[in-house]
This record gives structure tokens, sequence and C-alpha cells, in this order.
């Protein structure tokens, strides 16, 4: 389970977690056998392509998915922005404790 599990998270938070851990369990499953910058690389498509469709899904048409289309792209980039650069920081800081100790 991932770090920021603990004992009293709600439904909708375990679930979460569940599911990250389940992404990423299949992403190193995956690299087993793979390129890590390909497994990444299909990680990030498989994100986006997922992103689309449930947008796309929560849509009440067509037109309605197109005009909201800039606004849900610039929202989701800013998102995984923030996400990317707290997960950096927290793999820089803690970098001897996940891979290795420094050389």
């Amino acid at each position: 389970m991932s770090e920021k599990q603990g004992g009293n998270l709600s439904a909708e938070e375990q679930q979460f977690w569940n599911a990250v851990d389940t992404f990423i369990d299949a992403a190193n499953k995956a690299v087993e056998d793979g390129d890590p910058g390909v497994i990444r690389s299909a990680a990030m498509y498989a994100a986006a392509r997922y992103c689309a469709f449930n947008i796309a899904s929560m849509s009440e048409s067509r037109k309605d998915f197109l005009e909201d289309s800039e606004d849900s792209v610039r929202h989701l980039t800013s998102e995984f922005q923030k996400l990317l650069e707290e997960n950096m920081a927290d793999y820089g800081e803690n970098y001897k404790v996940y891979l290795k100790a420094d050389d």
C-alpha cells in the first residue's frame, strides 16, 4: 500500500489509494519485460486516454464536450504538474530510502 495511506481513510480515499497501487503494480510488472521509458510513456498515454473518455462520457453532448475541452485540458495539465512536482520532491528527499544510497 502507498505510504500516504493510513487507518482512518474514507471509503473513497481507500478506493483512490487501492487504484493508485493497482496502476503502479501494473507498471512495475510491465517494466520487468520492457523498457522503463516505454512503460512511462504508455502510462501517460493511458492516463490521458482514460481522462478524455471520462470527460466525454460525463458530457451532456458532443458540443458540450468540445466547448469544455480546453478548460479540461488546462485543469488536468495543472493537476498533473502539481502531482509530478510533489512526487519529484518526495523522491529527492527520500532517494536513499526509495532507491539507493548516493555513491
